[in-house]
C-alpha cells in the first residue's frame, strides 16, 4: 500500500527546500563572482608586473631589479626567473631567508609539473603555506646580467628566460571565505527560525484539522450542527459550509423520498381498498351484480398496475447508473402513434383532435419508448380536461423539434401552475399524480425542455428537443 505523505511534513519540507535552494544559488553566484573578481585583480597585478619588467629590460641604464611589489589591494607580487635548463637563477643562493628558498623551490616544481599550461599563457591557482596565489608565465630573450634581463641589440648572447610572476590573493580569498561563513550562518538562522515558526503554526493547523474532522464526524452521525461554524481558517469554514449545504440537500432528498413513498402508498391504498371492499362484498353475497363488481376490480387493478409502472420508471430514471439508449427515431411518427392511441377515447368523449404535423421526418435520438410515454402522458392529461378540442402540432425549427399540445379546458390556476411537475402534488383541482413528473424527467434526459402556459379556457404544453444531425 502506498504511503501517503502528511500535510504537516509537506509544509515543513517544501519551504525548507526553497530556503536551502535559494541560499545555495546565492552562495554559488557569490563564489563565482568572487572567483572572477580575484582572477581579474590578480591578472591586472601580474600584467602590471610584466609591463614594468618589459619597460626596464629595454633600457640598460635602468639597473632596477624586480622584488616584491605591494598593491593598493594589499596583494603582494613577486617573480622567479628560470634559465633554459629550468633552473632558478633569480632568486638564487645565498638565500636571504628560508621562506624565500622554499617558495623558489615550490615555484620551480610547480612549473615543471604544469609547464604546458603555463607556456600557453594560462593563469594557475595554487596554495602554499596556507596562502592562496595566482601564477602566470612570460618568456623573454636576451642576456642576464645578474640583476636584469636585457635585450641584446647585437643578437650575440640571446638566451631564453622564463619569468614566473605570482601574486598573493589571500586577502581576497579570505574575504570570500568570511562572507561564505556569514551566508551559511544566515541560512542556518533563517532556516531554523522558519522551521520554528512553522512548527508553531502547524499546531494551530493541526487543531483546526481536528476540529474539522470532528465536525465531519458529527455530520455523519446526523447531529445538530451550528449554522455558522467557528473555524479560524477561511478554507475550513468554506468546507464546513459545504458540508452543511450537502446535509440540507440530503435532508431535502430524504423528505422528498418520504413524501413520495407516503403519497405512493396512499395512491396504492385507494385502489387496494376498493378491490378489497368489492371482493369481500362478493364473498359475503352482499353485492349481487357480479359483472359490475368484477369490472370495478379490473379497473382498479389496472390503475394500480399503471401507478406501479410509473413508480418503477421514476426509480430507474433516478438511479445513477441509468443509461438511456441512443436510437434514432422519427418524432413525427411518434406523435401520430400516440395520438392514435387516444383517438377512440376522444371520440367517445366528443373531443376533436386537430393535427398539424410536418410532412418530412424529424429525426431525434434517445429512448423512443420513454418519449412515447412522455407524450402520451400529456395527451391523456389534455383529454381529461379538454371540453371540445385538442390541437396537436409537431414541427422542426431553428431551435429544434417542437411538440405543442393545446386543450380548451378550464385551465390551471396560477397557484398550481409552478408545481404541476412535482411528484404527487395535490392542487386545488385534486391530485396531479406523477405522470407529468415522468414527462419532465424524460424530456430533460433527452436534453430537451418542457414548458406550460395556462389561462382560463386554454392550456398549452410545449416540448423542445434537439434534432439528430
Amino acid at each position: 500500500m502506498r504511503i501517503r505523505p502528511t500535510l504537516k511534513s509537506s509544509l515543513f519540507i517544501s519551504p525548507s527546500l526553497i530556503i536551502i535552494g535559494a541560499f545555495a544559488i546565492i552562495l554559488l553566484a557569490f563564489n563565482i563572482i568572487v572567483s572572477q573578481y580575484t582572477n581579474r585583480i590578480a591578472s591586472e597585478h601580474i600584467d602590471s608586473q610584466f609591463s614594468t619588467f618589459s619597460l626596464y629590460s629595454k633600457n640598460e641604464e635602468n639597473w632596477w631589479k624586480f622584488t616584491k611589489n605591494e598593491s593598493g589591494y594589499g596583494l603582494t607580487t613577486a617573480y622567479v626567473v628560470l634559465d633554459e635548463s629550468e633552473k632558478a637563477i633569480d632568486p638564487s643562493p645565498p638565500w636571504p631567508n628560508p621562506e624565500e628558498e622554499a617558495m623558489t623551490e615550490y615555484i620551480t616544481s610547480l612549473y615543471q609539473q604544469n609547464r604546458h599550461d603555463l607556456r600557453d599563457g594560462k593563469m594557475l591557482s595554487f596554495t602554499h603555506e596556507s596562502q592562496a596565489y595566482r601564477i602566470q608565465m612570460g618568456t623573454y630573450y636576451g642576456y642576464y646580467d645578474g640583476y636584469m634581463i636585457f635585450e641584446d641589440e647585437k643578437n650575440q648572447e640571446n638566451h631564453q628566460y622564463d619569468i614566473l610572476v605570482f601574486t598573493n590573493v589571500t586577502p581576497l580569498v579570505s574575504f570570500g571565505a568570511t562572507v561564505n561563513q556569514i551566508l551559511w550562518i544566515l541560512m542556518a538562522g533563517v532556516l531554523l527560525l522558519t522551521l520554528f515558526l512553522m512548527f508553531l503554526r502547524s499546531y494551530k493547523l493541526d487543531a483546526a484539522f481536528k476540529a474539522l474532522n470532528a465536525f465531519i464526524f458529527r455530520a455523519g452521525k446526523r447531529e445538530t450542527l451550528p449554522r455558522n461554524p467557528a473555524f479560524v481558517y477561511k478554507e475550513f469554514y468554506q468546507v464546513a459550509r459545504t458540508i452543511l449545504a450537502m446535509i440540507d440537500m440530503i435532508d431535502q432528498a430524504e423528505n422528498a423520498q418520504k413524501q413520495f413513498f407516503a403519497n405512493a402508498s396512499h395512491e396504492l391504498k385507494t385502489p387496494l381498498m376498493s378491490i378489497q371492499g368489492y371482493a369481500e362484498g362478493l364473498q359475503s353475497g352482499v353485492i349481487k351484480d357480479k359483472e359490475k363488481c368484477l369490472s370495478v376490480i379490473i379497473h382498479e387493478t389496472q390503475k394500480m398496475s399503471l401507478l406501479i409502472n410509473d413508480i418503477l420508471l421514476l426509480s430507474r430514471m433516478d438511479a445513477a447508473n441509468h443509461h438511456m439508449p441512443h436510437e434514432v427515431f422519427d418524432l413525427r411518427e411518434l406523435v401520430l402513434y400516440c395520438t392514435g392511441t387516444i383517438e377512440t377515447t376522444a371520440q367517445k368523449n366528443n373531443i376533436a383532435l386537430q393535427f398539424n404535423v410536418a410532412d418530412t421526418p424529424i429525426p431525434c435520438c434517445g429512448d423512443e419508448s420513454e418519449m412515447e410515454r412522455a407524450v402520451l402522458n400529456i395527451l391523456t392529461n389534455a383529454l381529461r380536461y379538454a371540453k371540445t378540442v385538442i390541437h396537436i402540432t409537431c414541427r422542426q425549427t431553428d431551435e429544434g423539434a417542437i411538440i405543442t399540445i393545446e386543450d380548451d379546458g378550464t385551465g390551471i390556476s396560477s397557484k398550481d401552475l409552478p408545481h404541476i411537475f412535482e411528484r404527487f402534488y395535490k392542487g386545488s383541482g385534486g391530485n396531479f399524480g406523477i405522470g407529468l413528473s415522468i414527462t419532465q424527467e424524460v424530456v430533460q434526459q433527452h436534453h430537451g425542455k418542457i414548458t406550460v402556459d395556462s389561462s382560463p379556457g386554454k392550456t398549452i404544453f410545449r416540448i423542445l428537443l434537439p434534432v439528430h444531425q
